[in-house]
């Protein structure tokens, strides 16, 4: 049993990123199994709600990622035989929101503990950089919510289409397929472009700090 927590807790930021990738990979899971897509996205997104609470040591912050991730879960599917529902879309957002930012604060703390340069050390930014990409997916499927006009769509775009648009947003992409075009989605482009350029430097500023702290001692 201890053998077990000591292996979850080596590796927990491991276990949490793959889960995390394979959350951004369900369209292609969808268009290659023959599952319904309702099963392979509540499948996927359990996995992730899982993965993550390993993150927490504290009682109270599984408990808060668990409720969080079960009352997205239960709007996700609500939402599934509710299409047109604007207040389940409201809550899925909304508590999508919450979720990811919890832990991305779980995360933060755990990282901020960390004095010697390991393999949680290494991959816990990366975690935090795709927590930072779903934020933003969420925070544009809201805009356009409010404003159907606030973006210039590809052909038969989805809910992941914004997802996509955050990514390449945060890393400075630009493919220029997805084009905001409301001052508010303008607005939100740019301080995402900001906050995942100061991440990325934030980031590797810290890590080559505490690389040199480690090797003059």
């Amino acid at each position: 049993m201890n053998k077990d927590k000591t292996l979850l807790e080596n590796y927990k930021y491991l276990i949490a990123l793959l889960s995390v990738f394979n959350f951004l990979l369900t369209p292609i899971h969808i268009a290659i199994s023959s599952f319904n897509p309702a099963y392979v996205i509540v499948i996927n997104y359990t996995l992730v709600i899982l993965s993550s609470s390993l993150i927490a040591s504290k009682r109270t912050a599984k408990l808060i990622t668990y409720i969080l991730g079960f009352l997205t879960l239960l709007v996700i599917w609500l939402e599934f035989s509710n299409n047109d529902s604007k207040s389940i879309l409201i809550c899925r957002l909304v508590f999508s929101f919450l979720l990811f930012a919890c832990f991305c604060i779980i995360l933060i703390r755990q990282l901020l503990r960390i004095k010697e340069i390991n393999l949680q050390f290494i991959l816990g930014p990366i975690l935090g950089f795709l927590y930072l990409g779903i934020i933003g997916g969420v925070l544009f499927e809201s805009i356009h919510f409010l404003d159907a006009n606030s973006f210039q769509l590809i052909k038969g775009f989805s809910g992941y289409s914004f997802y996509y648009f955050s990514f390449i947003s945060i890393t400075s992409v630009g493919y220029g397929d997805i084009t905001p075009l409301t001052a508010p989605a303008q607005s939100l482009t740019l301080v995402m472009n900001i906050i995942g350029q100061f991440y990325l430097i934030i980031v590797i500023g810290v890590f080559v700090g505490k690389y040199i702290n480690v090797k003059s001692k």
